[in-house]
């Protein structure tokens, strides 16, 4: 695990560089800070594929309720993930 980052956000990165990867682009330096839509672009099929693949990676899946959520930088996304685990124990 990389130093001083949870297991969730090795997990959100790790899962976005697979997405970087079948795109055929060189991913971006990513960060628990780095922020989703403007410093990486994504879109919403993007998005969409980063959640499948975090799914299968957890497990979990903390959009099943339908709730609408602010996803701001993947240290958020990260932290989601960290709630669901944590509510399923």
């Amino acid at each position: 695990m990389s130093e001083g980052m949870t297991k969730q956000e090795v997990d959100v990165i790790g899962a976005l560089n697979e997405i970087f990867m079948a795109k055929g682009v060189r991913s971006p330096s990513l960060t628990p800070d780095t922020i989703l839509e403007a410093e990486l672009g994504l879109e919403s099929l993007d998005f969409a594929e980063l959640v499948i693949r975090l799914e299968e990676r957890t497990g979990l899946d903390p959009f099943a309720d339908g709730r609408v959520l602010h996803i701001h930088t993947i240290a958020d996304l990260a932290s989601l993930y960290e709630r669901e685990e944590a509510a399923a124990c």
